[in-house]
């Protein structure tokens, strides 16, 4: 492509897809042919969505085990004290992030599908130990509290430090407009040098801007960065429309199989009555100096429901955040709704900000159905307030973005104004019994073998619901039931994966961390967590046998235990793998996915060529 054709794909392009400066020489060196031909591009961009993937699916077993390490039982209600709200608030949000995460995993999931029409590996995809290093992450960070800049995450319970470690994880992206100069050099008005060899002066400004955000899939400082290059790879004139139309968006994750919130992403902000009456529709809140207000009242929904890339509409009518996709458009606004979500989103020079939403945060435009939604806080912003509420927060060391110092400041103003600040440590929630004193970084073999085995069906039942997320780009989409009137693949999502995370994986966390603290071993006198291991269960084909016998491992186990344990654990183990009904009629088990795969290789009953079997570790 001449220097002129590629000017004017790279000034549709940004006006199209909203590509910051620095993207915008990004893909005009794409374009120029520094990254390779077609063929190289689209192999690198496949081979990219699926390290996203990746680094989505290392970030989810971390943000839940620091979930699973927090008590929310304690003192609800009229007994909320300010320790209990904090405890409850740290937990909501912490889910709102992990929902999000999964939410970000379904969308690059989605890209990855609609380009290869094969599904993404999920199954054996996570880190296999902890602590960790995301995909493709640069292994020097900024200075973390003790003044470290090691980028290894931890499994750990919630604390101060552990909430920098989810700051690490999203870490924003710099500030573009620190490199117009440089970005002059592509006005047009300016004539374009022919003489000029794009892959020096990419090499070169890689080299310098690098630290500032420049795109970048390899080494990268901010997960912003690795969309970017991403995004770019998109944009450039390589990758066609037609790439993404491969006739199978029918067969992707819907957006009827997402929901912003559930119980766990909500916490009281205040004192309720639990009997308390609901309030009439239209009434305000009810509480007095006498009289505490119904539940619903102080009740705080940690995710908004319109967070994403400018309020897009689905095509099931609704405004949705996980999308189909067929198109580069669709593609882009997808990423789009990731980036904001968890940095916050860019301005014209390329800035971050500390909310997701840059239209309601400006004050203006948007959809107007959506206009009386709250701005939602980043996924940094999230944490960075949990963490300014831990005593530690006046002393660190941390290196927290120079050039978001005024958002901090407000940030700051607003928990001293609340009388939240700094108020708590790690050990006096631990002292106070709102967090379990869990181990950091625990693997299976650590623990005592009749642990171990409750921990291994975790593990076992955390692969498999990896399995059963592959296996949703393989059920046939049609409607079904007496009236046709139920999505098959709705019904696949909720009898496989709500079912599995909710009804039994939590139920068996929360079961695993109410048994006696260890008596021996590395983590003698620790309350056991759960070490989401990259357990092998053998090929997709055979995995729900493992299971099984995974599941009579722990019920064999469970006679270490006492009577009521015994029995929680054979019925969350027959929740997943036994007939549940009195008859055996009716399968209440997970479903065995044997009829989607032949070893792990996906039976499609599509046209598409998906006949290369995914790796099974």
């Amino acid at each position: 492509m001449n220097p002129h054709d590629n000017w004017e794909h790279v000034r549709e392009a940004t006006k199209q897809f909203d590509l910051n400066p620095a993207e915008s020489i990004m893909v005009f060196a794409m374009n120029a042919g520094v990254y390779g031909n077609r063929e190289k591009i689209l192999a690198r961009l496949k081979g990219d969505l699926q390290a996203a993937i990746s680094v989505e699916l290392a970030t989810i077993p971390i943000y839940l085990y620091t979930y699973y390490s927090i008590d929310r039982t304690v003192n609800s209600g009229r007994d909320l004290t300010d320790t209990s709200r904090f405890a409850n608030e740290a937990g909501a949000v912490i889910m709102s992030v992990a929902v999000e995460e999964m939410l970000h995993m379904s969308l690059s999931s989605n890209i990855y599908f609609a380009l290869t029409g094969a599904p993404p590996q999920l199954y054996m995809a996570a880190p296999a130990t902890y602590p960790t290093m995301l995909p493709h992450h640069n292994p020097v960070g900024p200075p973390g509290p003790q003044g470290g800049t090691d980028t290894h995450i931890p499994l750990k319970g919630l604390s101060f430090e552990q909430l920098w470690h989810f700051l690490q994880i999203e870490y924003p992206q710099g500030p573009i407009n620190l490199v117009m100069d440089v970005v002059e050099l592509f006005d047009p008005e300016l004539k374009w040098q022919t003489t000029m060899d794009p892959a020096q002066v990419t090499a070169d400004l890689g080299k310098l801007l690098h630290g500032l955000g420049w795109p970048s899939d390899e080494n990268w400082n901010s997960i912003g960065q690795f969309y970017s290059f991403i995004r770019c790879m998109i944009a450039c004139a390589h990758v066609t429309e037609e790439d993404f139309q491969t006739g199978l968006a029918a067969r992707q994750i819907q957006p009827l199989n997402y929901s912003p919130n559930n119980v766990d992403t909500i916490y009281a902000k205040a004192k309720f009555n639990k009997k308390a009456p609901a309030p009439a529709a239209g009434c305000g809140a009810a509480q007095t100096a006498s009289k505490l207000p119904h539940a619903s009242e102080v009740a705080v929904y940690t995710d908004e429901p319109d967070s994403h890339a400018g309020g897009h509409e689905g095509d099931w009518g609704e405004d949705n955040e996980l999308i189909t996709v067929a198109s580069k458009t669709q593609a882009m606004i997808a990423l789009q709704t990731i980036c904001e979500q968890g940095e916050g989103y860019k301005d014209a020079f390329g800035a971050e900000n500390n909310t997701d939403d840059p239209q309601k945060a400006a004050g203006g435009g948007g959809p107007a159905d959506v206009r009386n939604y709250e701005p939602e806080e980043s996924h940094f912003f999230k944490f960075l307030r949990l963490q300014a509420q831990f005593v530690e927060y006046d002393q660190h060391k941390e290196k927290l973005p120079e050039w978001m110092a005024a958002e901090i400041k407000e940030m700051e103003l607003e928990e001293l104004l609340e009388h939240q600040y700094a108020k708590r440590t790690a050990a006096s929630l631990i002292d106070g019994g709102m967090v379990y004193d869990v181990p950091t970084s625990p693997v299976s073999a650590q623990y005592p073998p009749a642990y171990a085995a409750l921990n291994d069906f975790n593990s076992g039942l955390f692969q498999y619901m990896l399995i059963l997320s592959e296996t949703i780009y393989l059920v046939k989409p049609e409607m079904i039931g007496p009236n046709k009137k139920v999505h098959s693949q709705q019904q696949f999502f909720n009898i496989a994966l709500h079912r599995s995370m909710i009804w039994i994986m939590d139920k068996w966390i929360q079961m695993m961390r109410e048994l006696d603290p260890m008596a021996d071993g590395p983590h003698a006198g620790k309350i056991m967590g759960p070490t989401f291991e990259n357990l092998s269960l053998g090929t997709r084909e055979n995995a729900f046998d493992a299971l099984v016998a995974l599941g009579d491992r722990a019920v064999a186990a469970s006679s270490a235990f006492d009577a009521s344990t015994q029995s929680n654990i054979a019925h969350l183990v027959a929740k997943a793998v036994s007939l549940m009904s009195t008859d055996g009629k009716d399968p209440m088990h997970l479903p065995n996915v044997q009829d989607h795969w032949n070893g792990n290789t996906p039976i499609n009953p599509t046209p598409a060529d998906t006949s290369g079997a995914i790796a099974a570790e």
